[in-house]
């Protein structure tokens, strides 16, 4: 039977949790494909998939630290309220998916001004523990 290895094409689900909330999931979507060495999910959580087989089911638990780093209070930022004029009703608490070049990340909206919007771009699963939750469907690898 196939096992994960370098360069399989793997067919799966995950689910990203942390502190109990469900974060990401492709569990109740369409399941990703992703080959393995190219950087498609985070190196520590690629590698937790290798030897995984069709059909198996594991959780596994993280430090977000090693996977999105430490939380920086650098990356509060004031920005002009301009930038957002794409958006209607922002508020507090407001989680915004941004691309910059190849880049999508995401920021939290700490607090609304008049002119300016205060943002933390920080990614929302800092400083948490991590749940990552798959389940392998299909394994090709090169013959």
């Amino acid at each position: 039977m196939n096992t994960i290895k370098y360069k399989s094409e793997v067919s799966l689900h995950y689910s990203l949790k942390a502190e109990g909330v469900l974060f990401e999931s492709t569990f109740n979507n369409d399941p990703i494909k992703i080959s393995i060495g190219e950087c498609n999910l985070p190196q520590i959580l690629e590698s937790a998939l290798y030897g995984l087989k069709i059909g198996d089911k594991k959780c596994f638990s993280f430090s977000s630290r090693n996977i999105f780093g430490d939380y920086d209070q650098k990356k509060i930022k004031s920005m002009p309220l301009s930038a957002f004029k794409n958006y209607k009703d922002i508020k507090t608490g407001d989680i915004i998916e941004t691309v910059e070049g190849n880049e999508s990340y995401y920021i939290t909206i700490i607090e609304k001004k008049d002119k300016s919007i205060l943002v933390d771009i920080n990614h929302n699963l800092c400083n948490k523990d991590i749940i990552f939750e798959v389940e392998i469907l299909n394994i090709k690898n090169a013959t």
